[in-house]
C-alpha cells in the first residue's frame, strides 16, 4: 500500500473496472481522467498493489463539510477479483489504516453491485439506509472502530448527568 501518486492516474484510467466507470459517469463527470485528477487532489487516496505488479485497489478517505464522517471509496481495475487473496488482504490493510484516523468511516455503494456490498459488509462495515437518486439507489454503509467509543446514531448515545 502506497499514497497515491500523479504516475499512477494513468494505468488507473486504463484499467478500471466498467463499474466504477459507470459510477464515475453517474457522479456526473464527463471524463474519468479528470474525476481521477480530481480524486488525487482532494482525498486521502492510497494503492494497493504488489510490489512492482498492477494496481488492485485505490481507495481512501473523502472528506466534506455536509457529513458528519469521512467517506470511504475504494475504485478496482479489471483484473482486482482474479486475485482475490492479494484483493483482500490489501482492502483489510488499507481499512486498517483509515480507521487508526478515524473511529466512523461511512461508504456509499451503488445497490446492484452485489460483489462490492460482499466486499463492505466482509469489511465489517454495517448497512445503515439507502439512498436514491434520479439515476441510481445506492446502499449506505457505516463502519465504528470498536477500539474507540462509537456510537454513531445520536439519540441513541448514552445520557451523561
Amino acid at each position: 500500500m502506497t499514497p497515491l501518486n500523479i504516475t499512477h492516474i494513468d494505468e488507473l484510467e486504463e484499467n478500471l473496472s466498467p463499474e466504477n466507470k459507470r459510477e464515475i459517469y453517474l457522479l456526473g463527470y464527463d471524463n474519468i481522467r479528470q474525476a481521477l485528477f480530481e480524486m488525487y487532489q482532494t482525498a486521502q487516496s492510497y494503492v494497493v498493489k504488489k510490489q512492482d505488479g498492477k494496481i488492485l485497489l485505490v481507495g481512501g478517505l473523502w472528506f466534506s463539510e455536509d457529513q458528519d464522517f469521512p467517506q470511504m471509496f475504494a475504485m478496482f481495475t479489471n483484473d482486482a477479483f482474479d486475485k482475490f487473496t492479494f484483493l483482500a488482504r490489501g482492502s483489510r490493510m488499507l481499512l486498517n489504516y483509515l480507521k487508526e484516523q478515524e473511529p466512523h468511516i461511512t461508504m456509499t455503494i451503488l445497490s446492484d453491485y452485489e460483489g462490492i456490498i460482499s466486499w463492505a459488509l466482509w469489511l465489517g462495515f454495517e448497512p445503515v439506509g439507502f439512498t436514491e437518486t434520479k439515476y441510481a439507489k445506492y446502499v449506505e454503509f457505516i463502519h465504528c472502530n470498536l477500539d474507540q467509543n462509537c456510537v454513531y446514531d445520536k439519540p441513541q448515545r448514552p445520557v451523561i448527568h
